[in-house]
C-alpha cells in the first residue's frame, strides 16, 4: 500500500520551511522517514490529515506557519493524535516542540496514560513534577531525570532508540484538529514549574502511584498493525487494554524471512530500488483474500526492500559519521602541531627571561657590595676624622674629655667589622688616657714654658 495523495493536496498551501540554526551537525540529522514510512503511521491521524512530501534535505528544527513536525517514535509505541489530555498537559506546560520531546520521554508520557486509565489514578503535572526533573540535554533537546536519591518512577524507559533524530515528518496544521496551537518553534528559553504545588491529595496519588506493582510501572508498548487499525480504532485506550504487543507485519526485519514457506513459484529477486510487483488477477470480478494480502510474499518483499532501504540509510549515517570524525581528527593534529609551536615560543620566552632575572640578581649583587662598601668607607673617613678631632681636643687642656660618646663609637666600629683597629685606640678608654694625654699636653707646655 503506497501514500494516496490527499484531496487537499493539489490546494497545499506553500509556507517556507525555514531552519532554526540550532541543530549544529545537520548532515547527521537529515530526514530519512520516507513517504513509505509515513504510510504505515497515517492511521494514526485523521483521515483528511495532509502529509509533506519526504524529502531527504529537511531538518527537524525546520518552523513554519502552515506545517508541524511530529517524530514517529511515538506512534511507534502506540500513540495517535490527538494525543491524550495528559500528555497534552505536558506540552502545553513545558512549551517544548513534540521533537525536543527525546523517546524517553514519550515513553513516561504513555506509562503515565496507561497507569491514568486502567488504575484509575488521577494524576496530573504537579505529580509528574514531583516524581520527575526536566532536564535539557544537548541542543536544546529534553528528557526526564529521576529525582536525586530516588528509585526510577517509570522502567523500562532507557532504552536505546536508534536514529530516532532522523526519523520524523510534517504534516499541515489547517487539516489537524487544534493545529494552529500546536508548538511553532523549538523552545529555548528555561522552563519553571515553580508554581505547580502539591497538594496532599496530589501526594496522595503520587504515594499511590509509587506502591504499584513494577510491572504496571514498567514501559509496555503496544504495536498497531499499519494495514488493520484504523485511525478510529487506534486510541489510547485501546492500546492501554492490550498489555501484550501483537507482532505487526509491517515490522518484519531480514531475520524473519528465513521462516517464511511460499506455495508459489519463486520469483526473480529485484533490486533494493524497485517497487513491489502487482500479481496478476486471476479471474474477472475476483478480488484476492485479505489474508493473502497480508500475508502473501508480495508484501514480505515490498517489507524486505524497506527494511534494505533504512539499512542503507544507517549505514549512509555511519560513513557520515566516520568523516566527520576525520575531519575532527584533523583539526586536532592541526591543533596539535600549533600547539607544540605556542608551547616552544613560550619555552623561548620563559628561557629568556629567566636569563634576564639571573643577570639582574648579579648586578644588583654587585650594586649592592658597591654600596656597602662606599659606606664603610665614608663611614672609616669619618671616624678618623672624629679621631683626629678627639686628638686635637685631647691636647687643650680646658676641653671636658667627658663628651666624647665612647661607647657609641665603638659599637659603630663593631658594626663596620673592624674591632681590631678599635682596641687599637687608647683614647677612647676613657679618663685615664685623657689624663695620660692632658699630662703629657701639660709637660709639653711646661716644657715650652
Amino acid at each position: 500500500m503506497l501514500l494516496q495523495n490527499s484531496p487537499h493536496k493539489d490546494h497545499e498551501k506553500s509556507s517556507p520551511l525555514k531552519s532554526q540554526g540550532i541543530i549544529k551537525d545537520s548532515p547527521t540529522e537529515r530526514c530519512c522517514f520516507t513517504d513509505a514510512h509515513v504510510d504505515r503511521i497515517r492511521h494514526c491521524f485523521p483521515a483528511d490529515a495532509v502529509f509533506k512530501s519526504f524529502t531527504s534535505t529537511a531538518l527537524s528544527d525546520f518552523v513554519s506557519d502552515a506545517w508541524v513536525v511530529f517524530p514517529a517514535t511515538l506512534f511507534t509505541i502506540g500513540y495517535s493524535y490527538p494525543f491524550p489530555a495528559f500528555t497534552q498537559s505536558f506540552f502545553s506546560l513545558t512549551g517544548i516542540s513534540y521533537i525536543q520531546a527525546m523517546p524517553m520521554i514519550w515513553r513516561v508520557l504513555y506509562t503515565f496514560e496507561r497507569i491514568i486509565e486502567q488504575e484509575g489514578i488521577d494524576l496530573g503535572m504537579a505529580e509528574l513534577a514531583e516524581l520527575y526533573d526536566l532536564t535539557t540535554f544537548r541542543s536544546h533537546r529534553y528528557l526526564l531525570k529521576r529525582k536525586v536519591g530516588e528509585d526510577h518512577p517509570v522502567l523500562k524507559v532507557t532504552k536505546n532508540d536508534t536514529n530516532w533524530k532522523r526519523r520524523f515528518f510534517f504534516v499541515r496544521r489547517d487539516t489537524l484538529p487544534n493545529g494552529k496551537d500546536l508548538p511553532k518553534e523549538w523552545a529555548t528559553h528555561a522552563i519553571s514549574i515553580a508554581h505547580l504545588k502539591l497538594t496532599p491529595a496530589a501526594r496522595e496519588r503520587v504515594l499511590a502511584f509509587k506502591k504499584l506493582d513494577p510491572e504496571i510501572r514498567s514501559f509496555q508498548v503496544t504495536v498497531q498493525d499499519s494495514q488493520e487499525v484504523s485511525s478510529a480504532s487506534a486510541t489510547m485506550s485501546s492500546a492501554g487494554k492490550s498489555a501484550k504487543s501483537a507482532k505487526s507485519a509491517s515490522l518484519f526485519g531480514i531475520d524473519d524471512l528465513a521462516n517464511v514457506k511460499s506455495s508459489k513459484k519463486k520469483t526473480p529477486a529485484a533490486s533494493p530500488s524497485a517497487s513491489a510487483p502487482k500479481l496478476p488477477i486471476r479471474g474477472k470480478g475476483k478480488k484476492r483474500k485479505t489474508s493473502e494480502d497480508l500475508h502473501g510474499f508480495p508484501l514480505l518483499r515490498q517489507q524486505f526492500l524497506d527494511y534494505v532501504n533504512e539499512r542503507f540509510t544507517e549505514i549512509e549515517t555511519y560513513v557520515n559519521h566516520v568523516e566527520d570524525q576525520d575531519r575532527q581528527i584533523a583539526d586536532l593534529q592541526q591543533m596539535g602541531v600549533l600547539k607544540d609551536l605556542k608551547i616552544a615560543d613560550l619555552e623561548k620566552e620563559l628561557r629568556a627571561t629567566k636569563d634576564k632575572a639571573v643577570k639582574a640578581l648579579i648586578s644588583f649583587d654587585y650594586e649592592k657590595r658597591d654600596i656597602t662598601q662606599d659606606a664603610k668607607v665614608s663611614a672609616a673617613i669619618t671616624m678618623y676624622k672624629i679621631q683626629l678631632q678627639m686628638a686635637a681636643e685631647a691636647q687643650d687642656p680646658s676641653f671636658d674629655k667627658g663628651t666624647w660618646d665612647v661607647e657609641g663609637w665603638k659599637a659603630r666600629l663593631a658594626e663596620l667589622e673592624d674591632d681590631d683597629d678599635a682596641e687599637d685606640i687608647p683614647m677612647l678608654e676613657g679618663g685615664d688616657a685623657g689624663k695620660d694625654q692632658g699630662g703629657e699636653a701639660g709637660g709639653d707646655g711646661a716644657a715650652k714654658v
